[in-house]
């Protein structure tokens, strides 16, 4: 069945929503109002829905009973950070924005949802629709697991809008899809003193400062070349005043590879540089690691659904296989429940000056992608079920 003629009826209602929770943005696991604003939506369609934690939403569209449950999976949250666009829909809380795209990830979900349930008498089976919270915490997607309310799910397709491709073009792949990440902290301590008498102190600054270059080392000495591996210092924080040297640094990144093997080996390797370093400058220090996502690892036969989802709706031409990413997504965490496939769908327009990159304040998409997002749930659901 290819429905997409039908999606693109839908653009003004995907993008008016789309729009209202651009400007209304929420940090990871902080989406009240968000995850309010989704169930009130359902409840006016009458969909029934369940709270899956706080913020997070499991909407239920039951066809058919006695057939499959498959899964679709829209993230809800925004970053911590400015936005630099100045159009009308722009965010309205400082200091938080969608830079990533979740709003249109949202919209596409709610109407998706909207029109499986006035179709669910096609559905031969259960449609969960699931508004995750958290995913750029790398926390939303295991809450949703542990609540149990996808417990019974066979399968479970989730997309993300590319502002590295051209709108009306997807890509994916099979096996790999994105890579691990894990976020490290690392505290340093030394001894704090006058800045005219060195001596006497421990300069925590100068230790972080060395520690984070020698960090580097990491991907040129440590890591199998043949292996991909990207680190990030994102934060370094250390003094009080221009007189005095510090007595405490702070840093934290990340570290992201396609291997989960490799993971606890560039633990073994971040702790004995930190340590040898703080050594080195009199000073102490702990380390500590969070993982926020593991390897996205797409299942054969749901991926190949996904690609004859995609070429009913864009024509084979428009689908593409995705190149090895070190981007990294939570998604990986609903392994534990069920297969997965994950896909990657343009938003890229260059002729309207839409390219700025994913984490950046002049971030925007096409909302002509909006459709297709929407598009892609709902074909999704019927090459599975039907």
């Amino acid at each position: 069945m290819n429905v997409y003629h039908n999606f693109k009826e839908w653009q003004k209602k995907l993008t008016d929503i789309r729009r209202y929770l651009h400007q209304h943005p929420e940090a990871s696991m902080k989406e009240y109002q968000t995850a309010a604003y989704i169930r009130e939506y359902l409840d006016r369609q009458g969909i029934p829905w369940r709270e899956a934690g706080a913020t997070g939403t499991v909407a239920v569209v039951t066809g058919r009973e006695g057939g499959p449950v498959i899964g679709l999976r829209g993230d809800i949250d925004a970053l911590e950070m400015e936005e630099l666009n100045d159009f009308p829909h722009c965010s309205r809380h400082p200091g938080v924005m969608h830079a990533c795209g979740h709003d249109g990830h949202t919209a596409a979900l709610l109407c998706a949802a909207e029109y499986l349930y006035a179709h669910r008498e096609e559905l031969p089976g259960t449609v969960k629709l699931i508004f995750q919270p958290g995913e750029e915490n790398g926390e939303g997607a295991a809450s949703i697991v542990k609540s149990g309310e996808i417990d019974d799910v066979q399968g479970i397709f989730g997309l993300h809008v590319s502002s590295s491709l051209p709108t009306g073009q997807v890509t994916i792949r099979k096996g790999v899809m994105s890579s691990a990440n894990d976020r490290f902290q690392i505290w340093i301590t030394g001894k704090g003193c006058h800045g005219s008498t060195p001596q006497k102190g421990a300069d925590a600054l100068l230790a972080a400062a060395s520690l984070a270059q020698t960090l580097q080392s990491v991907i040129s000495r440590e890591s199998d070349p043949l292996k991909p591996t990207v680190m990030t210092i994102g934060i370094l924080k250390s003094g009080t005043a221009f007189n005095i040297l510090p007595e405490h640094a702070y840093m934290e990144g990340s570290i992201r590879v396609l291997e989960e093997a490799q993971r606890e080996k560039n633990r073994d390797i971040i702790r004995r540089m930190a340590e040898s370093t703080a050594a080195a400058y009199s000073c102490t220090v702990k380390v500590a690691f969070t993982c926020t996502a593991k390897v996205v690892y797409n299942d054969e036969a749901l991926t190949d659904l996904a690609v004859t989802a995609a070429e009913k709706l864009l024509g084979r031409e428009q689908v593409g296989e995705q190149e090895l990413s070190l981007g990294a997504e939570d998604f990986a965490e609903y392994l534990a429940v069920s297969p997965v496939t994950y896909m990657n769908i343009g938003s890229r327009n260059e002729a309207l000056g839409i390219t700025a990159p994913h984490h950046h304040g002049e971030f925007d998409i096409d909302e002509a992608c909006l459709p297709v997002c929407m598009g892609m749930y709902v074909q999704f659901v019927y090459e599975f079920l039907i």
